[in-house]
């Protein structure tokens, strides 16, 4: 077997293994918060737009529990990938259209063998503005000599997770986070806000 072939397996497996232990530190955290949760992918592999399934008992109507699709992604990188290219995140309906529900970003680190984790909640409808609104700025705000293929993969910078700006600098105008000063590390509730 070709060396490049092996390696590129090799990858794939660790990040498979990778989300997969994000997946279930992210079911272990809902079940802490009292709600019932369950990874989709273990009966369909890798679910479209769905890991985790989480279920809100409704104390108004016991029989009407509220439910939460759940995405989750987890990478030990700065820049998380979201799943989406830059062209489907310019265009809002399409947004609209696939987003199904709450994302978790989960940040992975590893020190000694020892896994750490942060995690960051947020909602539908935030996932949809700050995709759409970062990715704007991404293709349009900077000066390049060459434009950015729209067909590359989207991710979100950590930094627009912890509700940070961009600032101006000699190559880009300044990113206005449109979730700047929002808390979402940790901000389990956002599972059940759209």
């Amino acid at each position: 077997m070709n060396n490049n072939k092996q390696a590129n397996r090799s990858d794939q497996a660790e990040k498979a293994r990778i989300g997969a232990v994000g997946e279930n530190q992210v079911v272990s955290m809902l079940l802490q918060h009292g709600w019932d949760a369950f990874n989709a992918n273990a009966n369909i592999k890798n679910y479209k737009s769905i890991d985790i399934v989480c279920i809100k008992p409704n104390p108004n109507i016991p029989s009407k529990p509220q439910l939460a699709l759940v995405q989750v992604k987890t990478c030990f990188e700065k820049n998380i990938p979201i799943g989406f290219t830059i062209e489907q995140c310019l265009k809002e309906n399409y947004l609209e259209e696939h987003v199904m529900g709450p994302y978790v970003f989960v940040s992975a680190s590893k020190s000694n063998g020892m896994w750490s984790f942060r995690y960051f909640i947020i909602s539908r409808q935030q996932f949809i503005d700050l995709a759409r609104a970062g990715h704007e700025w991404y293709v349009n705000g900077y000066k390049r000599e060459k434009p950015v293929s729209q067909k590359s993969p989207a991710g979100f910078n950590l930094t627009w997770l912890e509700g940070k700006a961009e600032e101006a600098n000699k190559n880009r105008i300044a990113f206005d986070n449109p979730l700047c000063g929002v808390r979402l590390e940790d901000a389990w509730e956002n599972i059940w806000k759209d």
